[in-house]
């Protein structure tokens, strides 16, 4: 009815003028609008369903022509089937397999040796009730075609399975072709197929079942056998769409007579959109619920299929030229409606070139937009990379060349290659030349001089673009500033770098551990091995005695958080301190995910701490002296000052007991003759004397040397008192160690502008260390000071015959904590010190080997130019 409106709406419009042709036109291109796609569809929709009755009609009449065959035949041999079968299976590939299977009464009965010419004697006069004295009936399958494997073997038994018993049970009954549900066929190493089987019955010449005969009706002949014909669904439904022009139609198919889920036999999707998937359920995708769709019922057999045809979103239609043919046969009455279907097409086309330059016009503005805001320089060239056909406006701030821009159509590459120095272009062109070779991306860092030193680095990405048919249709890409980028990631990899080679180059040896004591990461190749394999313990880097606390404290510093240290000395008599410091994690302060292990060599601190506690108990020990002295010098003074009366006492008394001798004799004193008495008195007052006033000197020279020394280096020192008063303090020390000690000072010298004590200090550690390498008594000492010929600089020389110093100790001797004799007590810091005092005094302290065994030390200090 509705064609039949549309094909004379424009001879109405015509008859009743322009107003009604007008109105006409214009609801018959609403009507177009509305109904041209559901008619092209419902066109597409009829093609496909009478393709798949069509097929479904010829692979079952396969079965007639089979059973004709038989009825024309008296006999059919193996051969003989399969000859006339493989024409049919090559007419239609969508049959998997043709099967004969007899009819057989009781499990004894032989199978035929043939296709059936003449019935077995008992099955033309069976009836129903001899079946049932019989036993159970067999449907062996006789003979076989398929295209590889057929769906049963020779002697299968088929009424053995379910669904063809109950299949060929409806097709005795009926007498014609009987169709079964979808059925899964499985083949073993193989995909399974999902197939439908189809039973015709085949009766002796004679007894041929009416087909409206009724299924209850009993005396009936039984069949010979059946022709039985396996269908793949899949294969049906492709052969009946495939050769149709695609148009974006779904076809689903289903067995009405089925229930539940066994309805589904298959789904065909479009080729416009091939990944669309059926549901579980057996109904149509989601996304194709609201799209016009037809659903036709089709008889397969004594079954009744549903074809269901849904449009997609990409189904193609003819639209309304395929109309031009009606106005061909009406002539020239059906001009007029021509004319207004040419005009509202035209008008549609106008419709979409408008709607598409605007869409064109609005992507254009959109893309001008990003490429003239954002910072990145889009470009474009063609495949061959002879022609540059875009390249963004922010290329002005980069390149600086505003008049080459202003003509682009057909521009060079050069134009984007000249940006570059010679290396960084050549870089360009292998990245666009691997590009067109291999087809892949591209990402170069290049860096770009603009003026002398402003130095920019650009990242040059290029990426290819097909078309349909082409390999390559051009090239497109983008250049960006990653200057702040580059100069960053440069900064944290020098920071990097210098961070790990300061770990790397500590002096300590630091490393990571876990939970388990565990190295994770440490700063340097660990001197022996800490474990098996894949396994680095860090307890056994210490000493045997040392692990357990180790261990102990390390477990304390995972469950508190805190940092643990200890110290311990290994046996070559060095120090060590470990630190134990927490790793937490960034999220979770207080988990601690590692502990960071510091061991420091502390021998040197440990040393300047016994130097500072020993150089405390020296100064302790100066202020003793200085006390001592102070006490000693009370009874001194009294011996000084008693020593002198006793001796004018004595000499007052002398010539009475020498004329008391003359008178009375020779007499005793203390248990000796007056004679010795007088010679023992008179030289004990002189000793008397000469020790307390030894006794005085020794006290004031302990008494500055206790004296606290504020480091002044504006003293006026006399080196020829100060060398005496040295010599006078460790004459004890001297008359130990040699019996050949020279002091050899001329009358005079030069004075010295420094510290008195410091100087002091000096000459002791120096007469001590000539004193100690002497290796015998007999061994001498001499200590002689002169100034030099231009007399600047006084010379102090302390010549020893010891056992001399060796070439690589001499190389050492004035370094801090270098001694010899660190198993008497030697701390290594005399001579060190000593050094230090001669330089700040302006002077030098050598040391020469002698000729004879022995060694040298000369102190050479400059005279003070002052009165």
């Amino acid at each position: 009815m509705f064609d039949n409106l549309r094909r004379y709406a424009a001879t109405y419009a015509v008859a009743i003028g322009g107003i009604l042709m007008t109105c006409l036109s214009s609801w018959n291109v609403r009507q177009e609008l509305q109904t041209s796609h559901l008619k092209e569809f419902q066109w597409a929709a009829g093609d496909r369903i009478q393709a798949v009755r069509s097929v479904v009609d010829q692979g079952l009449d396969a079965l007639l022509e089979i059973r004709g065959l038989f009825y024309a035949a008296q006999g059919i041999d193996e051969q003989e089937f399969l000859v006339f079968t493989d024409s049919i299976l090559k007419r239609r590939p969508y049959i998997h397999s043709l099967l004969w299977a007899p009819l057989l009464h009781s499990p004894q009965q032989a199978l035929p040796g043939s296709a059936p010419g003449t019935p077995p004697a008992s099955s033309a006069t069976a009836n129903a009730d001899d079946l049932a004295i019989a036993g159970p009936q067999r449907v062996p399958v006789l003979l076989a075609a398929a295209r590889s494997e057929p769906a049963a073997a020779q002697g299968v038994d088929l009424n053995t399975t379910p669904e063809l018993a109950a299949l060929l049970q409806r097709a005795r009954e009926s007498g014609n072709i009987a169709v079964s549900g979808r059925i899964d066929l499985v083949r073993p190493g193989r995909e399974t197929v999902r197939v439908i089987y189809a039973a015709l019955p085949v009766y002796a010449p004679g007894h041929s079942r009416h087909p409206g005969a009724l299924p209850f009706a009993r005396k009936q002949a039984d069949p010979l056998g059946f022709v039985v014909g396996v269908y793949d669904i899949e294969e049906l439904v492709h052969v009946a769409i495939n050769l149709l022009e695609p148009r974006g139609v779904e076809v689903l198919v289903r067995d009405d007579s089925a229930g539940g889920d066994a309805q589904f036999l298959h789904f065909y999707a479009s080729r416009l959109e091939p990944r669309a998937a059926v549901k579980a359920s057996g109904l149509m995708p989601a996304y194709d619920e609201d799209q016009p769709s037809m659903v036709v019922g089709i008889p397969v057999g004594d079954r009744s299929w549903s074809i269901i045809c849904v449009a997609t979103h990409t189904f193609r239609s003819a639209e309304a030229f395929t109309e031009a043919h009606w106005s061909v046969l009406v002539g020239g009455f059906l001009f007029t409606a021509l004319l207004a279907f040419y005009l509202v097409r035209s008008r549609r086309e106008l419709e979409n070139r408008i709607q598409l330059t605007l869409t064109i016009y609005e992507r254009e503005e959109l893309f001008r937009q990003l490429a003239e805001t954002v910072d990145v320089v889009f470009w474009a060239t063609n495949a061959d990379v002879t022609r540059l056909e875009y390249i963004g406006p922010a290329f002005r701030q980069l390149a600086g060349r505003e008049a080459m821009l202003d003509s682009l159509d057909g521009a060079a590459p050069s134009l984007l290659l000249d940006v570059f120095e010679a290396d960084a272009r050549r870089t360009l062109v292998e990245a666009i030349g691997q590009l067109q070779a291999e087809g892949g991306r591209f990402t170069v860092v290049l860096p770009v001089l603009r003026g002398e030193r402003d130095l920019r680095w650009l990242r040059v990405c290029g990426f290819p673009v097909r078309e349909a048919g082409s390999p390559l249709s051009r090239i497109v890409g983008f250049l960006e500033d990653i200057t702040e980028h580059k100069l960053a990631e440069d900064a944290l990899r020098d920071s990097e770098a210098k961070l790990r080679t300061l770990f790397n180059h500590s002096p300590d040896l630091i490393f990571t551990v876990d939970g388990e004591a565990r190295i994770l990461l440490t700063n340097r190749p660990l001197p022996y091995p800490v474990g098996g394999a894949g396994e680095k313990r860090s307890e056994l880097i210490l000493p045997p005695e040392v692990r357990e606390g180790y261990l102990q404290k390390l477990q304390q510093v995972f469950a508190s958080g805190r940092i643990e240290h200890f110290q311990y000395n290994s046996s070559d008599a060095t120090w060590w301190e470990i630190r134990m410091v927490p790793i937490s994690s960034a999220t979770v302060a207080t988990t601690v995910m590692a502990a960071m292990v510091v061991i420091t060599d502390i021998t040197e601190n440990r040393k300047l701490q016994w130097q500072a506690i020993r150089s405390a108990r020296l100064a302790s020990l100066g202020v003793l002296s200085a006390g001592i002295a102070h006490e000693i010098n009370n009874p001194n003074h009294a011996i000084l000052a008693n020593a002198p009366l006793l001796a004018r006492i004595w000499q007052d008394a002398l010539p009475i007991l020498n004329e008391y001798e003359q008178e009375q004799g020779s007499f005793l004193l203390a248990g000796l003759s007056f004679e010795q008495a007088r010679q023992t008195i008179s030289r004990g007052m002189r000793d008397i004397g000469e020790n307390a006033k030894r006794i005085q000197k020794i006290v004031d020279n302990l008494k500055h040397l206790g004296k606290q020394d504020r480091g002044h280096m504006n003293e006026l020192a006399d080196i020829g008192k100060i060398l005496p008063a040295v010599v006078t303090l460790l004459d004890t020390r001297i008359r130990k160690h040699t019996d050949a000690f020279t002091l050899d000072l001329p009358a005079a010298l030069p004075t010295v502008r420094g510290n008195v004590q410091q100087l002091e200090q000096v000459f002791i550690n120096v007469i001590v260390n000539a004193l100690e390498s002497l290796p015998d008594r007999s061994r001498s000492v001499k200590v002689s000071a002169r100034a030099d010929h231009a007399g600047n600089r006084v010379i102090i020389q302390v010549e020893d015959q010891g056992k001399g110093i060796a070439e690589e100790v001499m190389a050492q001797i004035g370094e801090p904590f270098f001694t010899t004799k660190a198993e008497s007590g030697g701390t290594g810091l005399g001579l060190s010190i000593s050094s230090s005092i001669v330089e700040k005094h302006g002077g030098i302290l050598r040391f020469e080997a002698n000729h004879n065994p022995g060694t040298t030390v000369s102190i050479d200090l400059p005279v003070s130019t002052e009165e």
